[in-house]
């Protein structure tokens, strides 16, 4: 099983969690991928960790807001 979902994920909030803008957040999240899959092309590289992205800040908006 490959654990690129968690490690790009864990990558992108700890990046805003220290600052960083967010395109480059999302930047190196998808190097991460790119890391794990280089047999992806990087439009869909991109298009997979944004929903990755997406599905993941919307379940820890729903966790934060049920504590």
């Amino acid at each position: 099983m490959c654990l690129c979902r968690v490690a790009t994920t864990k990558a992108y909030d700890e990046l805003r969690r220290l600052g960083e803008k967010e395109g480059d957040a999302y930047d190196a999240a998808v190097r991460i991928y790119r890391h794990h899959h280089p047999e992806h092309p990087r439009i869909q590289a991109y298009q997979i960790v944004a929903d990755w992205l997406e599905h993941h800040e919307a379940a820890h908006h729903e966790q934060s807001a049920s504590a």
